[in-house]
């Protein structure tokens, strides 16, 4: 049993968490589907300290952590404030020129640093990176915002269960079944203006029709949703 006091060790030494997490930053990734490579890490922070403790690629983790040797970034301001940050153009941004320069090296110059609301549980942060200027628009944006939301709701359960329990592999594969679904429900509610009700039911209603299991349809509607094109959701 644990004790309940430290958010912070769940998220950086339970394995099941940081796998769970680990998982969330893959989804990250492949959120645009054929819109580009799109890294995404995850950071957390527990008074000032400041952790990576995910990312969907070596490039994440190294654009992630140039903004702890910086000292300030687009993560660590949405980790302060709470709120969500864009970067349209690192070029044409003065916020934050130090670790600019460095995302502009690795070809970088769009950021979208949108923290994870997890009630009393902790505080954390995904940041997504695209080579492309001004490739978080607004539709891509809300598509974020539904994303984390479901986010949240899936670590938030999952840190609550290994407060309390081991988690074997069992759970940790039910919890990454769980957290697709949630996410691509998520993204039919963005893209179909549709109550969380309707969107399970045509998520389910796809899922019958083609014989495939959920979550593989959940996966594969996750990996198309760019929010651009009419085939990259599901309609009624």
């Amino acid at each position: 049993m644990r004790s309940g006091d430290d958010a912070q060790d769940l998220l950086l030494q339970d394995r099941s968490i940081t796998e769970f997490l680990q998982h969330l930053a893959v989804l990250g990734e492949r959120l645009f589907g054929d819109d580009g490579e799109v890294p995404c890490g995850l950071m957390s922070q527990r008074g000032n300290k400041r952790s990576t403790v995910a990312n969907s690629s070596p490039t994440a983790g190294i654009l992630d952590e140039g903004q702890t040797r910086a000292g300030d970034g687009p993560a660590l301001h949405a980790l302060a404030s709470g709120d969500t940050v864009v970067v349209h153009d690192a070029a044409r941004d003065a916020r934050w020129a130090e670790y600019f320069r460095l995302a502009q090296a690795l070809g970088y110059a769009s950021v979208l640093a949108a923290p994870l609301r997890l009630g009393t549980e902790g505080v954390a942060v995904l940041t997504f990176y695209a080579q492309p200027g001004d490739f978080f628009t607004p539709e891509r944006q809300r598509v974020v915002t539904v994303f984390v939301e479901q986010a949240s709701r899936a670590l938030e359960m999952a840190m609550r269960v290994a407060r309390h329990q081991d988690a074997s592999d069992n759970l940790l594969s039910a919890m990454e079944s769980r957290t697709s679904i949630d996410i691509a429900i998520g993204i039919i509610i963005a893209q179909n203006r549709c109550t969380q009700e309707e969107a399970f039911t045509i998520l389910k209603s796809a899922s019958n029709s083609r014989n495939t299991k959920l979550r593989e349809v959940a996966e594969a509607l996750i990996v198309q949703a760019t929010g651009q094109s009419s085939n990259t959701h599901f309609t009624n």
